[in-house]
């Protein structure tokens, strides 16, 4: 049928060609931004998913970053619980020495004790001196009854970890009556001793494991972050051969929609020949 007002091949090139021109568009959108979702209307469900993991992704790297601190703030208490056992042995070097009674005078025993005196009081020093962030570490106050470490995305005792030092100073290791000022006590402080250098060597060791274990932890979870994030990649990123395979197909389209739409409208131009 030959008409004029209403071109109908005219209409079909037309729809076509700009189905094809929003597949170049959503085309161009994706090759430059490197995403396969960029509205929401591209894959409602897919968005879904993604950014849930997107979420995950960032719990588990935020994790990371606890347990590395974590592990910091272990290896500074055990790098002064170290100094601490030092001034321990000298200690105890000093109640032996004491407890030489055949040897000693008590001037002698005085000066003894002037040290172990001095020795104790800087064991009460570290106590309230060793910080990590403001926080004190052995003094008793926070981390005697255990500071939690979020070393998980999510919550739950699962994803948590909780670090314990107990009371460090001269009467929390159960020294702070000894002295060798006088050669009984001198013979009583060497158990006294013996028994802190226990005590700082199972805080030390209960510290060594726990940064054992912030170890594999971290190494778990930086493996999550990497298959999250290869999940979250095929669901959101796009496919760059793909994509640059679709925006060829589609540019060929585009020029061959174009040809055929100005055939089309020139086709009613056909209906002058009847008038000839």
């Amino acid at each position: 049928m030959s008409v004029v007002n209403t071109n109908i091949s005219g209409l079909i090139g037309l729809n076509n060609l700009r189905l094809t021109n929003l597949g170049l568009q959503t085309s161009l959108e994706r090759l430059s931004s490197g995403l396969r979702i960029n509205h929401a209307s591209d894959d409602p469900s897919g968005l879904a998913i993604a950014k849930g993991m997107e979420a995950q992704i960032g719990g588990i790297r935020t994790a990371v970053q606890n347990a590395e601190d974590g592990i910091n703030l272990i290896r500074t208490a055990d790098g002064s619980l170290s100094e601490t056992q030092d001034v321990l042995f000298r200690m105890r070097d000093l109640a032996v020495r004491a407890a030489n009674e055949a040897t000693l005078t008590s001037a002698d025993l005085t000066r003894l004790n002037n040290e172990f005196n001095s020795l104790m009081d800087e064991i009460d020093r570290k106590s309230t001196a060793v910080t990590f962030n403001t926080k004190v570490l052995f003094d008793g106050t926070l981390f005697a009854a255990g500071q939690v470490l979020q070393v998980g995305p999510d919550n739950g005792t699962t994803f948590q970890l909780t670090v314990t030092i107990p009371a460090l100073d001269a009467a929390g290791l159960g020294i702070n009556t000894a002295s060798v000022g006088v050669v009984a006590n001198a013979q009583s402080a060497i158990d006294y001793i013996n028994s802190a250098i226990n005590q700082v060597s199972d805080v030390r060791a209960n510290l060594g494991i726990q940064e054992r274990r912030l170890g594999h932890i971290i190494d778990d979870l930086k493996a999550a972050d990497i298959n999250i994030s290869a999940a979250k990649s095929r669901i959101y990123d796009a496919d760059m051969a793909v994509e640059i395979s679709e925006f060829t197909r589609l540019q060929i389209l585009q020029q061959s929609g174009t040809a055929i739409l100005a055939q089309a409208n020139a086709q009613p131009q056909s209906v002058l020949q009847l008038l000839k």
